[in-house]
């Protein structure tokens, strides 16, 4: 029974991450400290009396950066996590336009990935 079990999880859509919060990376240079990694894109998903509410942020490398955290006063809800992540993916496309070139097409296939495991669930 077991190994029937281990074959359907095989064909199985990839599981969408239960974190609250979904990252993207990017490099930067410390002052007086080595090369480490901060946040890009930031999309935050929190459930809240039985719906979810989402929120996103970004921090470009040319010094643009935007976001809110969640919270009920913003009136971001939806009924399942899937459609808030796909609503918060939405949100985060409006926003492209003050990342860099490079960061744009990076955040762009994230968003993809993201929005692909969405879609399963």
């Amino acid at each position: 029974m077991r190994t029937a079990a281990i074959q359907l999880e095989m064909f199985a859509p990839p599981a969408l991450p239960q974190q609250s919060v979904l990252t993207v990376m990017r490099p930067h240079r410390w002052a007086h400290m080595p090369m480490s990694e901060v946040e890009l894109a930031e999309i935050t998903v929190e459930a809240y009396e039985g719906r979810w509410m989402w929120s996103v942020w970004i921090c470009s490398r040319n010094g643009a950066s935007q976001g809110y955290k969640p919270f009920p006063k913003w009136g971001k809800f939806a009924d399942s996590r899937p459609e808030a992540i796909i609503k918060a993916a939405d949100e985060m496309r409006d926003i492209l336009h003050r990342l860099t070139a490079d960061e744009q097409v990076r955040v762009t296939e994230w968003l993809g990935n993201i929005l692909s495991m969405a879609q399963y669930h």
